[in-house]
């Protein structure tokens, strides 16, 4: 049977929601858990969803696999949205949110966001806690380094590139597959941190 497997992220950083609805009732549900929330947490806004054959099974094995990082016997998960696309990419299926991507080259921008994420360290570039990067887009953004890979922006402790995919959304120029490196979008003494030497 056919069904929709989607991910949501929420107003508290690092926590998503993984969930599963019929074919007719996805758009509905979507407004629905924008607007209402979800286990008494809010903000919730659609990250990815795909169309896949036996949903149920799918949905559920998601669920087994990241048993870990469940929040008591809901679909929240106190993990990376990034992670959970990458492995919905891997099921054979149609993407249905965002629209217009090409599946094989958005699983390839994961994975190397993904590879280059868990290489990047602030540290490794010689800043410290307490270092103040910007937004390279918008000079008035900025975020305070808060650990190795880690920055703390509007009172919350981000990694860059899910922080960089939020201020992007914010200002309606997310990319198509919504996966960013975010080093290349972020500069500390003018120089952007992808392009800082290792100390």
């Amino acid at each position: 049977m056919k069904g929709i497997v989607y991910v949501m992220n929420t107003a508290v950083s690092g926590l998503i929601k993984i969930g599963k609805t019929g074919l007719q009732n996805y758009n509905e549900r979507m407004r629905h858990l924008e607007h209402n929330g979800y286990y008494n947490v809010s903000g919730l806004k659609q990250f990815f969803a795909i169309e896949l054959n036996d949903y149920d099974d799918k949905e559920a094995l998601l669920h087994e696999i990241f048993s870990k990082h469940r929040v008591d016997d809901s679909e929240l998960f106190a993990l990376d949205c990034e992670l959970v696309k990458q492995l919905l990419l891997a099921f054979d299926g149609q993407v249905v949110y965002p629209k217009n991507i090409n599946k094989e080259h958005a699983f390839d921008d994961v994975v190397l966001l993904r590879k280059q994420g868990s290489l990047f360290s602030f540290y490794q570039k010689g800043l410290k806690n307490g270092d103040v990067i910007v937004f390279a887009q918008d000079k008035s953004i900025s975020a305070t380094v808060a650990g190795e890979r880690e920055v703390e922006y509007d009172g919350e402790v981000y990694k860059l590139s899910p922080l960089t995919r939020e201020i992007f959304q914010k200002k309606g120029r997310r990319n198509d597959s919504g996966a960013y490196r975010g080093a290349a979008h972020w500069l500390f003494n003018g120089k952007k941190l992808k392009d800082l030497k290792d100390k």
